[in-house]
């Protein structure tokens, strides 16, 4: 890591620090509810219930709203990327990931993942969005148009949501208008490489009524003078709640994305209508209600895809499915929840040039789980839950978590768990292809892992944890370039541990940095060695001023650390305030110091770009 690059940014820190000191010399307050926040959230998507961060054995992190609309990105992986340990995801321009098997938008947590995005599930309001015929998630369907948090669990978390949460669980969680009257935004940006944006939202709110809707259209020419790298993009999102009485609500959400990217190709081979027509939509209706067996939660969704690609792809998919649980407390300390959920997906697909109909597959899968917590002592917390599964492919899993909190007193807590991880073989990788493999097996794994939290006064928040995950079966090519076949690899033993630091010293001022290193194994496909996560806020009377900065190190663009890439520093930088009556503006600069980088192998990423945009606000 360049050290120019470290002391320009923590010159810029150091600077700001100093002056916005001089605004205020009050300190934040002991029981200031906006720290108490901060540090320790509060999470559903671990166990489906609300419970504080500091509560939670699984290694859990978030992303507020404050921190989505700082992060100078509209892709929530990309903002994943910039905040997050462990999770490395890989990208090709200004905007737009692709699909397919040379795209970017490539997941990998603690060393899964890196040639599919199968390995992590993606959850919107609590409900799975992959591409029923590939397993995969389109990394394009996820703006963070309508999201008000995203909630990530690193770590399998397949005994409470089944296949494809092998290495984690990303759910983003949607905006819901909170305060009475009508909540009105615009914001129009343009910047470098012809890059232009328009979005709108629209909150209301009466007395038990709410929705929250946003459109946006984005596009770019990109960055490659010698390919197209071309995207646009159109979002949509909705939702809708109502609040029948005190103790039962009705919510509506859907989700909307049509998208055309353009994949650039690779230096050495450059493409110039390599396009990608991408459709995909989808929802949930849920039914929530609280009475005396507890809070029960019905969930109906859906998720539609349709898919065109330059060389004759053409794919239809679709993901059904109903998911119901209850959360009670049988007797003191005790909170446990039952569920159920069932799915079916699949879909069609064919190349109308070669006049190929590769078929119509679907799979069926449903799971019973149960999971419950039980503190003891005034101390001690247990976490202990079991699934199992039934898929029409490949019968049934068991799968079990464990978990043990020690509370030892109330700035430290340690925290230790077990707990198994599967992913049954997309159909993608079964039926479809060259390299097509229908004897796969289902990717199996356990992950143990341990942790210590530290708070230091009210301002201060320290996290360590350590892992090892041992697994059989991951499915990888069978070697670099094609051809090649899916192949089950074999046993896999990964280790690694992750170290993070939040710091609010005042009103003013906020840093988060995260620091992770892992072992992958044989496993390197974009899986690195070492990743730093740094970002600083600092608010000056109106202005709010955002930088942050990523390191990857021991970085392969294939498995067997092969093709080894160079380890880059990336700061950006933003600054947003008030111009007049409602109205306001960002400027964001990408790539501070014009840093010379690929994230894939082969992809040089853009230099220094700029994007402007104003904004204007009615309502709250």
């Amino acid at each position: 890591m360049s050290s120019k690059t470290i002391l320009s940014l923590f010159l810029v820190i150091f600077l700001s620090t100093s002056i916005f000191a001089k605004e205020s010399d009050k300190t934040i307050p002991d029981d200031s509810i906006k720290v108490k926040y901060h540090l320790n959230p509060v999470i559903i998507t671990a166990t489906k219930t609300e419970d504080t961060e500091r509560d939670i054995v699984a290694s859990v992190s978030s992303i507020n709203y404050t921190d989505i609309q700082n992060i100078p990105t509209s892709s929530v992986l990309e903002a994943i990327n910039l905040s997050i340990p462990s999770i490395y995801i890989t990208e090709w321009g200004v905007m737009g990931f692709g699909v397919a098997g040379n795209a970017a938008g490539k997941i990998s947590v603690r060393g899964l993942g890196g040639s599919a995005a199968t390995q992590v599930l993606i959850l919107r309001n609590g409900r799975p969005d992959f591409m029923g015929l590939m397993g995969c998630t389109i990394a394009d369907d996820f703006s963070t148009d309508g999201v008000e948090r995203v909630e990530i669990i690193r770590g399998p978390a397949s005994f409470i949501y089944g296949t494809n949460a092998t290495g984690g669980v990303i759910n983003l969680i949607p905006y819901q208008q909170k305060n009475e009257g009508i909540y009105l935004n615009f914001n129009g940006s343009t910047g470098t490489f012809n890059t232009k944006t328009g979005s709108a939202s629209l909150g209301i709110k009466k007395n038990r009524v709410s929705s929250f809707t946003t459109i946006s259209l984005r596009q770019t020419d990109g960055h490659r003078t010698d390919a197209d790298s071309r995207y646009k993009g159109n979002h949509v999102t909705s939702n809708f709640t109502y609040d029948i009485s005190n103790k039962t609500s009705l919510k509506i959400n859907g989700s909307y994305a049509d998208v055309t990217v353009y994949d650039p190709g690779t230096i050495d081979d450059p493409r110039e209508d390599n396009w990608y027509d991408i459709l995909r939509y989808g929802g949930d209706v849920t039914l929530t209600n609280s009475g005396s067996l507890g809070k029960s939660v019905v969930k109906f969704h859906g998720n539609f895809g349709n898919h065109k690609f330059y060389d004759g792809w053409k794919s239809d998919d679709r993901t059904l499915g109903v998911m119901a649980y209850n959360t009670f407390k049988p007797f003191s300390g005790n909170s446990t929840v039952v569920g159920f959920d069932y799915k079916k997906y699949g879909g069609k697909a064919e190349n109308t040039f070669g006049d190929v109909n590769f078929g119509e597959f679907y799979v069926s899968e449903y799971g019973l789980y149960v999971h419950t917590k039980q503190i003891f002592l005034n101390r001690f917390i247990s976490s202990s839950g079991i699934r199992i599964e039934k898929s029409s492919q490949f019968g049934s899993q068991i799968i079990p978590q464990f978990g043990l909190i020690t509370h030892i007193s109330s700035t430290t807590s340690l925290r230790a768990s077990a707990g198994k991880g599967f992913r049954s073989p997309s159909l993608r990788e079964l039926y479809f292809f060259a390299p097509k493999n229908p004897d796969l097996q289902p990717e199996e794994m356990w992950n143990y892992e341990a942790g210590l939290t530290q708070y230091i006064g009210t301002g201060l928040k320290f996290d360590l944890t350590l892992y090892q995950s041992k697994g059989k079966n991951m499915i990888r090519p069978s070697n670099p370039g094609f051809p090649f076949t899916w192949v089950n690899s074999g046993e896999f033993d990964h280790t690694g541990y992750e170290l993070s630091a939040k710091w609010i010293p005042s009103d003013f001022i906020s840093f988060n940095v995260a620091w992770s290193q892992v072992n992958p194994g044989n496993e390197t496909l974009y899986s690195p060695g070492k990743k730093l996560n740094a970002q600083a806020v600092l608010h000056f009377r109106s202005f709010t001023l955002f930088g942050d900065l990523i390191y990857v190190g021991d970085l392969y663009g294939a498995d067997n650390k092969e093709k080894p890439m160079d380890d880059y520093t990336v700061v950006n930088l933003s600054i947003k305030g008030p111009l007049y009556s409602g109205f306001g503006f960002k400027i964001a600069v990408k790539n501070l110091f014009n840093k010379k980088y690929q994230s894939m192998y082969g992809y040089p990423m853009p230099g220094t770009y700029i994007l402007g945009s104003v904004t204007f606000n009615l309502g709250k």
